[in-house]
């Protein structure tokens, strides 16, 4: 992952980061960056790194946003990918057959508000994520 210096925190509001997830579908089939050339088609975690680390780069003027958010960003995919069983298993996520996640929203925004309220917090129990999602859930079931 990318290290942001911890000193600097931006404001990642969760309005920012759907709109981030939606370019996600266009990011993804970027076949070249300007910064790491040449990707094809290839979907590794290397390539969806350079790939988000590029539009983030491009989102931004501010060298050291784009590398917190890209950061954020990343950490945020990795902790969904990492525990999308559990989540699955309660009926949040939908994973496709191209390894590609349909993540409920209030799963998302639970996963954002840890996060974003506590950079690099990379030990949150995901049963603590879950509870606080059905929260979400329940307090707007259209979140």
């Amino acid at each position: 992952m990318l290290k942001a210096s911890p000193a600097l925190r931006f404001a990642y509001p969760y309005e920012e980061f759907t709109d981030h997830t939606r370019a996600m579908r266009t990011v993804r089939r970027w076949e070249y960056t300007s910064r790491f050339g040449y990707l094809g088609n290839v979907q590794t975690s290397r390539a969806h790194t350079a790939r988000v680390v590029e539009y983030f780069s491009d989102s931004y003027q501010d060298s050291q946003e784009a590398v917190y958010k890209a950061d954020l960003f990343l950490l945020i995919c990795d902790y969904i990918g990492r525990h999308a069983p559990l989540f699955s298993s309660k009926n949040l996520i939908d994973q496709s057959g191209d390894n590609h996640f349909s993540v409920d929203p209030a799963l998302l925004r639970a996963i954002h508000y840890v996060f974003a309220g506590a950079p690099g917090r990379l030990s949150m129990n995901p049963k603590s994520i879950l509870t606080l999602a059905l929260a979400f859930k329940a307090i707007r079931p259209s979140v």
